[in-house]
């Protein structure tokens, strides 16, 4: 088939959550289709990398966007009653090299994903049109809001209530609909006939570490520009970890990730904690943590970075939100705790507990390896672009 598939982030290198869906989406539709991709590029320097998805891709159709100017349109579209998400990402030039290149090419299908570039396939005619939604934009800007004092918070409800319209009219628009996780399809309100699940895989590394980490360190990877990585990492820095290190003198806390904020900069002045901004190698710097952790109390979707980590043999200690977004089982794959107290008490247990640290980083390593690989989670991407519209209801 010939597909098109639009996303709103440049999906090379696949170093992020969004990025990371994407590329690997592309690579494994390129096994048995014919793919075009067309995909915004906010950050220049990944320009570079076009040859590189060419590899997977016929063409590539990578359009600059300005960030300023971009979030001045969002501004302006909220101003109106619209999303601020569908004004970020609204561009002509866009518009004009999709009417350019469908012009030319008889698409068989179109692969969406993302709230945001919806907007770009209603007036594309294909013979199916899918939306990958990945998780419910809607309900991470609610969270956000119950998160947030006034008036920050007025603005992150208006966009959970427009969000949430939106992803109902776009269920409307399109054949199929995705959610990356069943957590994701039980806060699914409507109608249910086209939405289907379609979880994230992993990279399982070559050779594993054989001489667990008993450093006592303890790690957190993500990107510390976004606002539920951000609020994790200080209310561990600051909730959480000052209790482990009253019973624990020698342990510390790594948060490892691009572009820390000002607020997660200064988490640095708290003993035993290092920020360590951007590095080339997450997989390394994993294999140096003895406990990995993920205190998400905004959580959506699926943790890229806990299944980075259970590959990798790492014990780790979640919140209920991103165990369950994983179908983990307590105990078995993760440690789950959602209190400060409770949450301090499993890290501690697992710090002074190397054995037993190793032990849950290997039955979570087996899981993952089993369970989530990539071609095991986009095997629905086949069944769906093997069915017709009208049978899209019987896909499991």
């Amino acid at each position: 088939m010939k597909l098109l598939y639009l996303c709103h982030r440049f999906p090379y290198p696949p170093n992020k959550g969004c990025k990371i869906r994407a590329f690997h989406t592309i690579e494994y539709l390129a096994r048995s289709h014919e793919i075009w991709c067309a995909t915004f590029v906010d950050d220049p320097v990944d320009l570079q990398h076009v040859p590189a998805m060419k590899e997977f891709c016929r063409e590539v159709i990578a359009v600059p966007l300005d960030r300023m100017r971009a979030a001045i349109r969002g501004a302006f579209d909220m101003a109106i009653d619209e999303t601020l998400t569908e004004g970020f990402y609204r561009s002509k030039p866009m518009r004009d090299a999709l009417r350019e290149l469908t012009a030319q090419v008889a698409f068989d299908g179109v692969v969406v994903f993302s709230s945001s570039m919806g907007q770009y396939a209603r007036s594309i005619d294909a013979g199916i049109k899918i939306i990958d939604l990945c998780d419910l934009d809607s309900q991470k800007w609610k969270a956000m809001s119950e998160r947030s004092s006034a008036p920050r918070s007025w603005f992150y409800e208006a966009e959970a209530r427009r969000l949430a319209e939106l992803e109902a009219e776009l269920y409307d628009d399109f054949d199929a609909t995705i959610l990356i996780s069943k957590q994701e399809a039980n806060d699914w309100r409507g109608d249910r006939s086209k939405l289907h699940v379609m979880g994230n895989g992993v990279r399982i590394p070559g050779r594993l570490n054989d001489n667990p980490s008993e450093s006592k360190t303890i790690g957190f990877v993500g990107d510390m520009r976004y606002m539920p990585n951000v609020d994790a990492v200080g209310w561990f820095a600051e909730s959480i970890f000052p209790t482990i290190r009253t019973r624990n003198t020698d342990a510390t806390f790594r948060i490892i990730g691009r572009s820390p904020t000002k607020r997660v900069r200064r988490l640095a002045g708290i003993e035993g904690v290092h920020v360590t901004g951007e590095v080339q190698d997450v997989f390394a710097h994993l294999n140096e943590c003895q406990v990995v952790v993920a205190p998400l109390r905004i959580a959506r979707g699926v943790q890229n970075k806990v299944l980075e980590a259970m590959a990798v043999q790492k014990a780790v200690v979640a919140t209920s939100p991103v165990a369950n977004a994983i179908s983990a089982n307590p105990g078995e794959h993760l440690l789950i705790a959602d209190h400060p107290t409770s949450f301090a008490d499993q890290v501690i247990a697992l710090i002074n507990d190397p054995t037993r640290c190793a032990e849950l980083g290997q039955t979570a390593h087996r899981w993952i390896a089993n369970e989530f690989t990539w071609s095991k989670q986009l095997h629905t991407l086949d069944c769906l672009l093997a069915a017709s519209p009208a049978s899209m209801a019987t896909i499991a």
